[in-house]
């Protein structure tokens, strides 16, 4: 094995602007999971969508509210954070009753359908977050989860998005795998940063946190436009196979097999320029039988 050479000045074309490119359809979601005993899901599973469901978002970066109807379902979730500072990417423990959190808590309350907690335990993860005229929230993804009236009640978790695009990258890999060496993780927006540039011929995206950084680049086979599909790849790509290298931590392989799919790409289709990505592949380093699975989503 050997060494990435290239990270360094790939990394930095990661990070160079993007032009602008067709967006894609942002998300707009809510679902809960409750366990056998919570008060306010009542042991259920639920899911609603901006397609069959009235979902909105009032408030600002101190205090945010998400409300959802759908037929007799009528839920809210309220996430706050620290007083007198401002929500963002981030993960925040220890979280109390929003609207009575006491010195430098956070705050959650998740309730509905005629049910509330009087008091809350719980932690809030935030994905994304974007704010408009007037510090309106613009775009959320978060996770939310909590325990009503005791510390160790059942517990309800909660996944909110309002109008906003996946950023995450997904990896699982064989313990033997020489780049991922049985490492499973998932990244996102409280945790890490992501990065992608170049065209629709070479690009290059990046992940980093949770002490981790990892690097794909990506060429569709010779003389071929970038499009969804399943292609077979070798690192550097021919006219039959898509050219792909995933690295990280200062370890690269000489050789790759397996496959990369890719679900959906936007290309602006003036500059060329990749923006937004959603991809699935399996790498075997060196050609080997061990493998390195990943999904990487941006804006995508």
């Amino acid at each position: 094995m050997t060494r990435f050479s290239t990270m360094c000045g790939a990394l930095a074309l990661a990070v160079a602007g993007l032009a602008a490119a067709p967006a894609a359809l942002a998300e707009t979601s809510y679902s809960f999971v409750s366990e056998t005993g919570d008060y306010i899901g009542q042991g259920q599973t639920r899911s609603y969508t901006g397609a069959d469901s009235a979902i909105s978002v009032s408030g600002d970066s101190q205090l945010l509210t998400m409300s959802v109807r759908r037929g007799s379902d009528n839920w809210y979730v309220e996430l706050s954070a620290a007083r007198g500072q401002r929500l963002q990417p981030g993960r925040y423990y220890l979280a109390e009753r929003s609207s009575f959190r006491t010195g430098r808590s956070p705050g959650i309350d998740i309730g509905g359908n005629g049910r509330g907690c009087n008091r809350v335990w719980g932690s809030v993860y935030i994905q994304q977050i974007e704010f408009g005229a007037n510090d309106a929230v613009t775009a959320l993804e978060a996770t939310g989860q909590q325990r009503c009236e005791r510390d160790n009640a059942p517990a309800l978790t909660a996944k909110l998005r309002y109008n906003v695009q996946p950023m995450a990258l997904t990896l699982d890999s064989d313990a033997g795998d020489y780049i991922g060496q049985g490492l499973r993780k998932d990244y996102a927006g409280d945790t890490s940063t992501f990065a992608m540039s170049g065209n629709d011929s070479y690009f290059i995206y990046s992940a980093s946190g949770q002490r981790d950084t990892w690097m794909a680049i990506l060429r569709p086979p010779t003389g071929q436009a970038l499009r969804p599909g399943t292609f077979p790849i070798t690192r550097f790509g021919d006219a039959n196979s898509f050219g792909f290298d995933f690295s990280g931590s200062g370890r690269g392989c000489n050789r790759v097999a397996g496959s990369v799919t890719i679900n959906a790409v936007d290309v602006d289709p003036v500059t060329r320029m990749v923006a937004g990505l959603s991809a699935d592949f399996v790498q075997n380093c060196e050609a080997g039988s061990t493998a390195l699975r990943g999904s990487i989503r941006y804006k995508r």
